[in-house]
C-alpha cells in the first residue's frame, strides 16, 4: 500500500503550491489597487470646477480633467461654476452684445446687429428686424418680391370669362365658372386652295363661296431657291417651269402651310398667315399691307390696286427649302403639336418642320414608299399615301419611325388603287380606289380593311371624314386610263375633260348619298379634291372649270364659286379635320390693364388648369398703349408650357398698358378636354 501514500502526499504538496500561487496573486492585486488609488488620491487637487484629475498607472503621473460644463442650453442665462461651493449657477443675463438696448432675454432675436431688435422697423430685405418670427410683413408686392410697383393681374378677374361670339370660339362656361371646350364646332371659314398653274393660292370663305385673299404660293429671296413667282406650272407634262402648288394644310391658328412641288427643280413649303395681326409688318410702316376684296365683288381683281400684292404681302411668312432638287413635296398635313409634315415623293422621305420658321426638326426615310397624300390620327401617327398602288404607310410624330407599307384587299380587276387618304373620327384610315369604285378603310386597331362599293361613282380621288362617322369622295371623272411617268411621279388622265360628282356614306358603307351624276352633274369639271366647313357641307375642288362646287349633304344644296385658275388641293384645306377630329380646340380673347401711369413691364404668365393626358392651354400675347391700338398689334407664340417668362423667345413682349391675351384650349389625342380657370399675369410698373 505504499503507493497509496505516496500519492496522497504528492496531492498535498501540490495543493500546498496551488494554495500558495494564489495567495501571491491575490496580494498583488491588492497591492495594485491601493496604488492606483494612492495615485489617484494625490493627483486629485480637490477642485469641482476644474473636472476630476486622474493618475497614470503606469507613469504615477497627474492628467487633468475636464472642466466641468455648466451650460444649461438657455441663452437668457450666464453659466458658470463657483469655486467657493463646487455648483455649477446660471444667472440671468444682462448682457446686450450690440448695444441696441434689447439683449436675448429681452427678445432680441439677433444681439449681434443693432438694427434687429423688438420694435425695430421692419425693411423688405428677407430680414426679420423687429423680431417677430416675420420677414417683411405687410411689405412685399403683390408679387411676393420688394419691388413696391409690381402687381398680379388675374383673369377673369372678380367676374366669369363672359365668353361671347365676338371674343370667343368653341369654349364656354361649366358650372363651376371655368373655360372648357364647347361640344359644338369651331367656327372657322376659311378654304385655302392651291392655284397650280398659276403659282398662287385663293382664300375663300366658306360661308358664302367669296374669294377673300389671293398670295403667291413662294416669297423668294436669299433663303429658298423657289422658282420666280410669276413663272407657271405644267404640272409636270415635260417642262421645267413654275412652283406648282397643290397640298394646303390649315393649322390651329388659321395659319395655311402650302406644298409647292417644283417639278425638276427646288421644291418649298410656303407658311401663309390667316389673320392680319399674324403677319408680319416687313416694312416697319406700322400698317399690314395684304390682299384683300377691295371693292366687294366677292373676287380678288387683280387689277385692281391692292386685291392683290404678290410679293409685297406681309402675310406670306416665310418659304424655306424641303428636301433636295427634284424631291417634290406632295403630301402635307399638321399634327396636333402644331408641327408640319412634308412627304417628299421624289426622295422616299418624310420631314418634320417648324411652324415657326420652316426648320427641319426631323427626318424619317421611307424606303421604297413614295409619299402623295397625308392625313393625321388621334394616337400621333401621320398616314400617308402613294399615288395608284393603294399602300398606306404610318410615321409615328412621338418615335420618329416609319411603319411598315399595308396594302388595301385586291377585290377587283384594277384594284386597289389610291389617291387622297383621311382618318375618321375612330382612326379608321380610308382612301379612294381612284381607277375602280371603291373606297378603302383600314383600322389599325384591328388590322382589318373595309371596301365599301360606290357604284356609279367613277373615279374617286378626294376624301374627307366628318366627326360623325360620315366619309365623303369626290370624282373626277367617268372613266379613267393612266400613264405614269416614275421619273415624275406624273398622272397623264384619258379623257381630258372631267365632271363633278360627290358620295357621301356611313363608314360601315351603309346610307349612301350621290351628288351628280352623268344626266345630272354637279357643276363644274374635274372634282380633284373634297374639304368640309365647319358646318359639315363639302367643298370639291374642281381643276378643269377653275371652280369649288359647295355640297351640303343636309339638304342637298348646290352652289358653285370662282377657286382662281387651275385649282388642285385635295388635303385638308380648311382644317377641319386637325380641329373637329384630332385637335379640338377653342379659344377666348380678353384684355388685362397693366399700369396706370408709366410703363407696364409684363414679365409672366402663369395658370390654373385641369389637363388629361395629351391636352395643353396655348397663349399668345400682344400690348399697347391704348386699347385702340392694340387689335393692330401682331400676336407673339403661342406658348403652351409654364411658368413663360415674357422676356424669353418669343418675346419679349413689348411695354404696353393693356394687354391681349388669347387662350386656347387644345383637346389631347384621346378626347381629354381641358379646364381653364385662370391665367395670372405679373406685371411690374417702375414709377
Amino acid at each position: 500500500m505504499w503507493y497509496i501514500r505516496a500519492v496522497s502526499v504528492l496531492g498535498r504538496v501540490l495543493l500546498v503550491a496551488a494554495l500558495a500561487m494564489a495567495n501571491s496573486c491575490s496580494r498583488s492585486a491588492i497591492r495594485q489597487s491601493t496604488a492606483e488609488e494612492l495615485c489617484a488620491e494625490r493627483c486629485d487637487d480637490g477642485v469641482f470646477c476644474n473636472g476630476a484629475e486622474t493618475c497614470d498607472p503606469q507613469t504615477g503621473a497627474c492628467l487633468s480633467g475636464l472642466p466641468e460644463r455648466c451650460d444649461d442650453d438657455d441663452e437668457c442665462t450666464i453659466d458658470d461654476c463657483e469655486v467657493a461651493t463646487d455648483v455649477c449657477s446660471h444667472r440671468e443675463s444682462p448682457r446686450d452684445d450690440d448695444r441696441d438696448t434689447f439683449n436675448a432675454c429681452g427678445g432680441d432675436c439677433d444681439d449681434m446687429d443693432p438694427t434687429i431688435y423688438p420694435g425695430a422697423e421692419e425693411l423688405c430685405d428677407d430680414v426679420d428686424q423687429d423680431c417677430d418670427g416675420m420677414v417683411d410683413e405687410q411689405l412685399l408686392s403683390e408679387c411676393g418680391d420688394c419691388r413696391p410697383g409690381c402687381r398680379i393681374v388675374d383673369l377673369p378677374g372678380i367676374g366669369p370669362w363672359e365668353p361671347t361670339e365676338d371674343n370667343s370660339d368653341s369654349v364656354v362656361e361649366d358650372g363651376d365658372g371655368a373655360l372648357v371646350l364647347h361640344s359644338e364646332m369651331d367656327q372657322r371659314f376659311d378654304a385655302w386652295i392651291a392655284n397650280s398653274r398659276a403659282g398662287r393660292v385663293t382664300k375663300l370663305d366658306t360661308r358664302d363661296g367669296r374669294q377673300l385673299a389671293a398670295y403667291h404660293s413662294v416669297l423668294t429671296g436669299p433663303d429658298n431657291d423657289a422658282r420666280d413667282h410669276n413663272s407657271m406650272c405644267d404640272d409636270g407634262l415635260g417642262g421645267d417651269e413654275g412652283n406648282c402648288p397643290s397640298r394646303t394644310a390649315v393649322d390651329l391658328l388659321g395659319a395655311v402651310y402650302v406644298a409647292n412641288r417644283n417639278f425638276g427643280g427646288q421644291g418649298t413649303v410656303t407658311k401663309i398667315a390667316g389673320f392680319p395681326d399674324d403677319c408680319a409688318d416687313r416694312d416697319g410702316d406700322g400698317e399690314i399691307t395684304t390682299s384683300e376684296d377691295i371693292n366687294g365683288n366677292g373676287t380678288i381683281d387683280f387689277e385692281v390696286e391692292g386685291e392683290f400684292v404678290g410679293q409685297a404681302d406681309e402675310c406670306i411668312l416665310w418659304t424655306v427649302n424641303v428636301g433636295g432638287r427634284d424631291s417634290i413635296p406632295r403630301a402635307l398635313t399638321v399634327a396636333a403639336d402644331g408641327n408640319v409634315w412634308v412627304g417628299l415623293n421624289g426622295d422616299h422621305t418624310v420631314v418634320e418642320l417648324s411652324p415657326s420658321d420652316g426648320r427641319v426638326l426631323s427626318t424619317v426615310p421611307t424606303p421604297a414608299f413614295d409619299p402623295y397624300g397625308a392625313a393625321i390620327d388621334g394616337e400621333g401617327r401621320i398616314w400617308f399615301t402613294e399615288a395608284l398602288t393603294g399602300k398606306i404607310l404610318s410615321v409615328d410624330t412621338n418615335t420618329n419611325t416609319a411603319g411598315t407599307a399595308i396594302t388595301a384587299p385586291e377585290i377587283a380587276t384594277g384594284c386597289p388603287s389610291s389617291y387622297g387618304i383621311a382618318v375618321d373620327a375612330s382612326g379608321k384610315v380610308w382612301i379612294p380606289g381612284f381607277t375602280c369604285p371603291y373606297a378603302f378603310g383600314y383600322d389599325p386597331k384591328t388590322g382589318d380593311w373595309t371596301s365599301v362599293p360606290i357604284p356609279d361613282s367613277g373615279v374617286t380621288r378626294g376624301i374627307a371624314a366628318d366627326d360623325r362617322g360620315r366619309i365623303y369622295v369626290s370624282s373626277s371623272h367617268d372613266s379613267i386610263e393612266i400613264e405614269q411617268d416614275h421619273s415624275s411621279v406624273f398622272i397623264r388622265q384619258i379623257p381630258e375633260r372631267g365632271l363633278s360628282r360627290l358620295t357621301v356614306f356611313d363608314s360601315d358603307g351603309g346610307n349612301m348619298q350621290v351628288f351628280g351624276t352623268n344626266e345630272d352633274p354637279l357643276p363644274g369639271q374635274m372634282g380633284i379634291g373634297v374639304g368640309l366647313d365647319s358646318q359639315r357641307r363639302a367643298w370639291i375642288v374642281n381643276q378643269e372649270s377653275g371652280t369649288a362646287t359647295l355640297v351640303d349633304p343636309s339638304d342637298g344644296t348646290v352652289e358653285a364659286y370662282p377657286a382662281g385658275p387651275g385649282p388642285y388641293t385635295y388635303s385638308d384645306f380648311t382644317g377641319f379635320s386637325l380641329r373637329k377630329l384630332f385637335a379640338r380646340n377653342g379659344e377666348i380673347e380678353k384684355v388685362v390693364e397693366g399700369c396706370e401711369l408709366g410703363p407696364s413691364e409684363w414679365e409672366q404668365v402663369t395658370w390654373n388648369a385641369d389637363l388629361p393626358a395629351g391636352s395643353r392651354i396655348e397663349i399668345r400675347l400682344r400690348a399697347a398703349s391704348t386699347l385702340e391700338e392694340l387689335p393692330g398689334k401682331q400676336w407673339l407664340g403661342p406658348w403652351n408650357d409654364q411658368p413663360i417668362d415674357l422676356f424669353d423667345a418669343p418675346g419679349p413682349i413689348a411695354e404696353g398698358r393693356y394687354l391681349g391675351v388669347e387662350a386656347r384650349l387644345v383637346s389631347g389625342p384621346h378626347g381629354g378636354t381641358p379646364v381653364l380657370r385662370n391665367v395670372t399675369f405679373r406685371v411690374h410698373c417702375p414709377i
